[in-house]
């Protein structure tokens, strides 16, 4: 688990997915570092705001489960 250590305590990273249609899959528009979820959504939004959305969400990064890294087969 990845942790940032600020004045105030620690933080995590989030991972930020979004979409602009309801047809389009949900994909990564970027991440974010707060000290809870409250302030993870808040700067997920003042950070990606610039495009209309009709969906966004936040994951904890270490709550994502990788199939499989870049350079990897997604063959077992």
């Amino acid at each position: 688990m990845t942790r940032y250590r600020r004045v105030s305590g620690d933080a995590v990273e989030y991972e930020v997915f979004a979409r602009k249609t309801r047809g389009d899959p949900l994909h990564q528009v970027g991440s974010v570092v707060a000290p809870d979820d409250d302030l993870a959504a808040a700067y997920a939004r003042a950070t990606y705001d610039e495009e209309r959305w009709i969906e966004m969400a936040i994951v904890r990064k270490d709550d994502v489960i990788e199939l499989w890294q870049p350079g990897e087969s997604s063959e077992t």
